[in-house]
């Protein structure tokens, strides 16, 4: 999939931010009829470890990351099991990769990892969500922040595959 420039993803950020409750629930049930895989691991990532507030942000975001996919590229092809799993997966390796680098190296590399990501812009927008502590938004606890990162990260590894084996 082609990168997906700031602009995009700021107007569609913004558009979200002011949908009334039928409107989401309309956005809910199309990205479930499309993704269902990916809605399940939304729903299901981190089992007992999120509260349903950080469940909720979490689902969202994900929602967030769909509908800026779509916007550039139209409907994207359905997500296998094996493709989400693979995603998934490497990530879960660069987390224990970086979890054993002293903290200026780990931030170089994550440095490094943004940079060269297909992603970038969206992966940023959604790591500020998740790690800004903000007085009007759901506190979110350390160990919630890390497994959502993944799971959504995962999500945009997901579809960004999908894209690409779509046009290849």
């Amino acid at each position: 999939m082609q990168h997906i420039d700031n602009d995009t993803i700021e107007q569609i950020w913004e558009s979200m931010n002011y949908l009334t409750i039928d409107e989401s629930m309309i956005l809910v049930n199309q990205m479930t009829k499309e993704h269902p895989l990916i809605v399940a691991y939304l729903m299901t990532a981190g089992e007992d470890m999120l509260s349903k507030d950080e469940r909720e942000l979490l689902i969202y975001l994900g929602m967030v990351v769909w509908k800026i996919m779509t916007q550039l590229s139209g409907p994207l092809p359905a997500v296998t099991n094996e493709t989400l799993e693979a995603a998934e997966d490497r990530n879960i390796q660069m987390l224990e990769y970086l979890e054993g680098e002293p903290e200026e190296e780990f931030l170089n590399t994550v440095g490094v990892l943004i940079e060269n990501y297909n992603q970038s812009e969206i992966l940023r927008y959604v790591v500020e969500a998740i790690i800004e502590d903000d007085d009007d938004s759901v506190y979110i606890g350390d160990e919630a922040k890390g497994t959502m990162l993944l799971c959504i990260k995962t999500v945009i590894d997901s579809f960004d595959t999908i894209e690409a084996e779509k046009v290849a």
